[in-house]
C-alpha cells in the first residue's frame, strides 16, 4: 500500500495551489530561492520568512518544525514555534522548536498562507473478476 501527501493552499493569494508528494523527503517552505516549496518574494508574502519551516514527509507520516521564523508556524491555529523578536534570523540556522506531527485534515499556517494537509492511503487496485480463491473449502 502506498500513501500520498497533498498540501493544498486554502487561504491566501496562492489559493488553490496544490503540491503532491509520494516519496519521502525534507521540504523547506519559505521565500528563499533554495526552498523546495518556494513562496514568491513579493510584498504580499513578507510575513513568510526566507526559510520559514521544514516538513519531513515520509508518506503517510508528515512532521513540521519552525526554522526560527519571525511570525511563527501554526497548526490548527496553535503556534508550534517562532524566534524571539530581536533575534538574528541568520543565527537561527537550526530548528528552534521541536517537530510537530501533522494529520489528515490539519491546517498549517505560515504568514497569511494556509495549507490543508491530505493524507491518502491508496489501496492497490485489483480486478476481482480474475482473482482465484487462495484455498478451496471442502465440506
Amino acid at each position: 500500500m502506498s500513501a500520498v501527501v497533498t498540501l493544498k493552499i486554502v487561504s491566501g493569494a496562492l489559493d488553490g495551489a496544490e503540491y503532491v508528494y509520494r516519496e519521502p523527503g525534507l521540504l523547506c517552505i519559505g521565500r528563499g530561492s533554495g526552498c523546495a516549496l518556494h513562496i514568491p518574494n513579493h510584498a504580499w508574502y513578507q510575513n513568510v520568512s526566507r526559510h520559514h519551516c521544514l516538513l519531513e514527509i515520509d508518506p503517510p507520516e508528515v512532521r513540521v518544525c519552525d526554522l526560527g521564523s519571525l511570525n511563527g508556524t501554526f497548526v490548527n491555529g496553535e503556534s508550534i514555534g517562532q524566534r524571539e523578536r530581536g533575534d538574528d534570523a541568520d543565527r537561527t540556522a537550526m530548528p528552534s522548536a521541536p517537530d510537530h506531527p501533522l494529520c489528515d485534515g490539519d491546517e498549517l499556517r505560515i504568514g497569511d498562507i494556509v495549507f490543508r494537509i491530505s493524507i491518502d492511503n491508496e489501496e492497490p487496485k485489483t480486478d476481482h473478476r480474475n482473482v482465484k480463491p487462495a484455498c478451496q473449502c471442502v465440506g
